[in-house]
Formats: structure tokens, sequence, C-alpha cells
């Protein structure tokens, strides 16, 4: 599957090239190989730009982290964490790779450390501890990528080996509320109930 045209040789251009890899064809695309050909170079070449396909893969996702917006805080902890979190979903929606990407042990880019250093400046005010600061910024970017991540609603096909005898309590849970698609607010209030619990701080002050 061709990557499209060829990118600058430069670290970004490069970056660029494996993105572009990935979203056509997942992360196992992207090797030093396929990513010089996109570029116009050779492997060996490559790697006077990146040390490694680690280090490569973590310049794609500060590429793409590029595309998170920072409101200037807005002393409502909660809602600016949670409004830039949604683009976290809708992120991993469009780079399905990157969720995997992340839990490499790469350096992190300059656009993933603006996005701590923005999540540090929100929560500040909060008073929480240095640690559980740090928890919050993995914990949100995984909650996005489970939420991007999620299959098709239930429907009644997958309750089909239900047996009401065995399984009462399920048979009248769903007598009563037939399987659907999730409430539309259910990222926000996962998240919510995560990071006021961890952070041990109200919605807002």
């Amino acid at each position: 599957m061709s990557p499209g045209p060829a990118r600058s040789l430069t670290v970004h251009g490069i970056a660029e090239a494996g993105v572009a890899l990935a979203d056509g064809g997942g992360l196992d695309a992207v090797t030093m190989r396929s990513v010089a050909r996109a570029v116009g170079t050779t492997a060996p070449a490559l790697y006077r730009y990146v040390a490694s396909r680690e280090e490569l893969i973590g310049r794609m996702v500060d590429v793409v982290s590029a595309a998170l917006d920072h409101p200037d805080p807005s002393g409502d902890w909660l809602k600016d964490v949670l409004a830039v979190a949604e683009q976290q979903v809708a992120l991993h929606r469009a780079h399905p790779w990157l969720a995997a990407a992340s839990a490499l042990p790469s350096p992190l880019g300059p656009h993933v450390l603006d996005h701590v250093e923005w999540v540090i400046a929100v929560l500040t005010p909060v008073g929480a501890p240095g640690r559980a600061v740090m928890e919050a910024v993995a914990l949100t970017n995984g909650a996005a990528a489970l939420f991007a991540g999620a299959g098709p609603s239930p429907g009644p096909e997958l309750f089909r080996d239900l047996e009401p005898d065995r399984q009462p309590g399920l048979a009248a849970l769903l007598a009563g509320a037939a399987p659907g698609p999730p409430s539309d607010d259910l990222f926000r209030r996962v998240l919510t109930g995560i990071l006021t619990a961890m952070l041990d701080a109200p919605a807002s002050r």
C-alpha cells in the first residue's frame, strides 16, 4: 500500500511518513525500511535522524499530538481537562495505532511534553501531590484510548445464551433496560469519577 508522496528528509518529515504508513496499515507497517522508502532514502541513512524504530514511533506520537488544542486554564480544572480529553478520544479514533505506540518506551517529544506541562498548570491550584498529577495524565490518556477503541454497542444477540434461572440478576436487569448505546456523557462521567477520586478534589474551585 503506498503511503503517498515522499516526505522531506528531516525528523519531522520522517515521522510524518511513519504516521501515514501506520494510518494505512497499522503500527506493524512502520519499519525502518518502509519509512526510508517513503522519504526516498535507505534504512541505514535513516539512522542519522532517528536512532531506532522506538524513537521513530515516539516522534510519530509527537507529530499527531500537535493537533491537541490546549485552552488557557479557566479556573475550572475539570472542565479544562475534560475538554482536552475529548480531543484525545478523537485523536485515538483518527490514529488507531496511537495507544500501542504510546505504550512503547520512547522519549517524549515536545508536543507531548507541552501537554503534560499544560495539565500541570491546570491542576496546580488543586494542590494534589505531583505523583497524583502524573498519574492523572497517564489515566486520562488511557481512558481516552479505551473509549476510542470501544466496539459497537451491544445488541440482544450478545445475550443469546442467557439462562434466566442461571443468571436471574442479569435477566431481571435486561428485562427493565434493554441493551443499547452508551449515554453521550459516559466518558465524561467515568473520567470525572476517576480524576476527582485520584486528586481528592471537587469538580471545581
